[in-house]
């Protein structure tokens, strides 16, 4: 859900499809769930578990990203000062859509009560930092923008300090391999008997790791790995891997595991093929001028389809169901209200904010 890069020398065709995949994957699984029911038809498992590679590819995306800003970082300005301008880029360019829409929410949909101490919680991610997300689903799929922070502002303050502490970058892998191995510990340290989507996969402190596998592919390439020299045969691998999950998912495990070993390993494959998808999509080239535009749009676009897609769905099945509106009409309201509000809020808000931040201290790799 990181907005994309602006800059004509920070475009990757390939990261932007990574984007609009991921976006287009959660929009399709939501929409599905909600419309094919009022057509008289079951959603297809496999449509459903868009939402969760969509949102997995997202993660993984976002530490690729943030990864190769925070090496330049560590090895420019590895300071307090340093550190500061990074978070302040980091959060002009996605809290205040986050919080506008916040505010959006409270006039769309019916406000929990009370509202004062939920509006605090959601305007300072914390909402689910250690703890489950409230159960109404008020605003449900901000739990992943809080991942995001949280892992922005602990990894970064974490592999900066390290840097400075040693004055080496032979600090930057331990960082890494403890944001990878900490929360995953912490999850088989829980009781198998919790619930995993509510009590462990949306809760921000338990998911860091999904942010982490992106950014060790991020520094794979700092280091320059074979692994981009050979892109197809990582897409292909990644492919290969993310089959398998979806496989284990729709019908179970191919190997005979308990729960906790299942939800452990699942994550670990998933994070692990979309991180060779990844790789191997950034090696993406494309001649076709109109299709790189289009492709460049939605990319640009996907913070906000993600931000805004289901409260949007929410509020018109929410009126419109009680005036008599079809649910193909429904359709295609949220559709296209979803996109139009999703380009408005890049080009009135995103992009002049980014325009707007203050210069980081840059070295070449």
């Amino acid at each position: 859900m990181t907005p994309a890069h602006t800059g004509p020398h920070t475009r990757s065709i390939g990261l932007d499809a990574a984007r609009v995949l991921a976006s287009g994957l959660v929009l399709l699984a939501h929409g599905a769930a909600v419309f094919l029911p009022m057509f008289k038809i079951d959603p297809p498992v496999t449509v459903l578990m868009g939402a969760y590679y969509g949102l997995e590819l997202f993660f993984v995306l976002s530490g690729f990203l943030i990864g190769g800003l925070l090496f330049r970082v560590a090895e420019s300005d590895a300071t307090p000062h340093g550190w500061l301008i990074f978070m302040v880029r980091r959060w002009m360019r996605t809290l205040p859509i986050y919080w506008l829409w916040l505010a959006a929410v409270v006039w769309l949909l019916p406000a929990p009560e009370p509202l004062a101490p939920r509006l605090l919680a959601y305007a300072t991610m914390t909402q689910n930092l250690a703890w489950p997300m409230p159960a109404d689903g008020w605003f449900n799929q901000s739990w992943t923008l809080a991942v995001e922070e949280w892992f922005y502002l602990l990894f970064s303050a974490a592999l900066l300090g390290a840097v400075a502490l040693v004055r080496s970058q032979r600090a930057v892998w331990p960082v890494i391999l403890a944001f990878l191995l900490l929360p995953a510990l912490a999850r088989m340290a829980l009781p198998p008997s919790l619930n995993f989507e509510t009590q462990v996969y949306h809760v921000v402190l338990l998911r860091l790791d999904a942010i982490g596998y992106g950014v060790a592919l991020a520094r794979l390439r700092w280091q320059g790995s074979a692994l981009f020299r050979h892109h197809w045969l990582a897409f292909g691998a990644g492919c290969v891997l993310v089959g398998a999950g979806l496989y284990q998912h729709v019908y179970g495990p191919l190997i005979r595991m308990n729960a906790a070993q299942f939800n452990l390993g699942q994550l670990f494959l998933t994070s692990i093929g979309l991180c060779l998808f990844l790789a191997g999509l950034s090696g993406l080239r494309l001649r076709w001028h109109p299709l790189a535009w289009l492709i460049a749009i939605g990319s640009r676009m996907s913070y906000g389809v993600y931000l805004m897609h289901l409260t949007i769905i929410q509020y018109v099945v929410w009126q419109g169901l009680g005036r008599g509106y079809s649910p193909g009409v429904l359709l295609c309201v949220s559709l296209v209200a979803t996109l139009a509000l999703a380009w408005l809020g890049y080009r009135l808000v995103e992009a002049p904010l980014m325009a707007l931040r203050p210069p980081q201290a840059r070295t070449t790799p």
